[in-house]
């Protein structure tokens, strides 16, 4: 049978900031959003956990790792994509103010970048330097990582070899479950966005 390291990206539950553009912005979860994460990932077992350092994914992690007896990581190269002087801005706001930008980026995320924003190569660049370790490091094991959804959706692009304006029409729910399965030469999609029943 041939060795494979199985990946689990779990998005992060629902935060206190509401909707908008969260990238950088530290805000932890709602209770909504820890019933989310909690409800979708109780009964599943992993030899690891690895999160970004947000709030919105490490309290999470740090808490299940506590519960399961588990080692952690944190991992800065999965942090969401900073929105530079679009953080904690919602679409409505930038409507009113930056209509014609607010198009652009739509239009085109990949080549349009927020004033004062992460650029979409250095995104990219970072995420999938940091996951392609994790999957040469951690031969044979069952990881979960505790991540964001623009993260996923470059994860997915990045497995499955596909344009990141494809992967970004994947709707990712709070607490969805995606996995990735890695073996010695190629990679594979378990799954895409599973998810506990409507909370």
């Amino acid at each position: 049978m041939r060795a494979c390291t199985t990946i689990e990206l779990m998005r992060h539950g629902e935060t206190i900031a509401g909707s908008c553009f969260l990238g950088s912005t530290d805000a932890p979860l709602s209770d909504l959003g820890w019933q989310q994460v909690q409800s979708v990932i109780n009964n599943k077992k992993y030899n690891r956990i690895i999160s970004s350092p947000l709030k919105r994914c490490a309290n999470f992690a740090q808490q299940f790792a506590k519960e399961k007896d588990l080692p952690l990581t944190f991992e800065n190269n999965l942090r969401e994509i900073h929105f530079g002087d679009w953080e904690a801005k919602t679409t409505k706001e930038l409507w009113n103010t930056q209509q014609d930008k607010l198009k652009a980026y739509w239009d085109d995320p990949v080549s349009y970048t927020p004033p004062n924003a992460e650029t979409f190569s250095d995104f990219q660049l970072r995420v999938n330097s940091a996951f392609t370790k994790i999957t040469k490091k951690y031969k044979d094991e069952r990881i979960l990582l505790v991540v964001h959804g623009g993260v996923i959706r470059q994860i997915v692009s990045f497995v499955l070899s596909i344009p990141f304006t494809k992967a970004q029409q994947i709707h990712i729910d709070h607490g969805g479950l995606t996995r990735v399965e890695c073996y010695e030469k190629n990679m594979s999609l378990g799954f895409v966005n599973l998810k506990a029943e409507k909370i």
